[in-house]
């Protein structure tokens, strides 16, 4: 699935670009807003094991196989439904100016409509993640696309969080200060 068609992500820096020009990324925004700060050591400290979570579930949704031992993304596999309907990993959504990020989950239904997810494997953060989400539900719809639900999954917890999204209003405040 194809929402930021022309952005590329290079994984070793964690950067991404469109048309030659490096986008941000959309979690130091989110963090800024919420006045969170995370020491470097506790980032470097989980960082790795996020890799590895990610990396499973898509391995997961790509072959049908996590090769993971990790016991929330063995509760993930077990518990997560798809009715039939298309999974897609690692999806790429930008505003094409200023910001692009991936969706860990994207779920299209038959219909067409999405639900976008995002994987927390430690503490939930409900006020981040909502702000997350909000993000992905207008970069994608401005793509084009319905979105339908927004669902936190924690690993942690081994629960599916239902997320009610922001306003576009309220996220086009968010990225740009104002209405683009």
């Amino acid at each position: 699935m194809i929402l930021a068609p022309g952005v590329e992500f290079f994984e070793a820096d964690h950067k991404y670009f469109y048309k030659g020009k490096q986008l941000s990324g959309v979690t130091g925004l989110i963090s800024k807003k919420l006045g969170l700060k995370m020491p470097q050591e506790f980032l470097a400290e989980h960082q790795e094991e996020g890799i590895h979570v990610h990396k499973a579930v898509q391995r997961w949704i790509e072959t049908g196989s996590s090769g993971s031992v990790h016991p929330g993304v063995q509760w993930l596999v077990d518990t997560f439904i798809t009715d039939g309907n298309m999974l897609h990993s690692e999806v790429l959504v930008s505003d094409f100016k200023q910001y692009a990020s991936a969706i860990d989950i994207v779920h299209e239904r038959q219909d067409g409509t999405l639900d976008i997810y995002d994987i927390k494997k430690g503490v939930f953060k409900r006020d981040y993640v909502t702000w997350q989400l909000s993000i992905y539900k207008y970069m994608a719809e401005k793509a084009g696309k319905i979105v339908r639900d927004c669902v936190c999954i924690c690993l942690r917890d081994k629960e599916y969080y239902p997320i009610f999204p922001k306003a576009a209003g309220d996220v086009e405040k968010l990225l740009y200060g104002t209405t683009p």
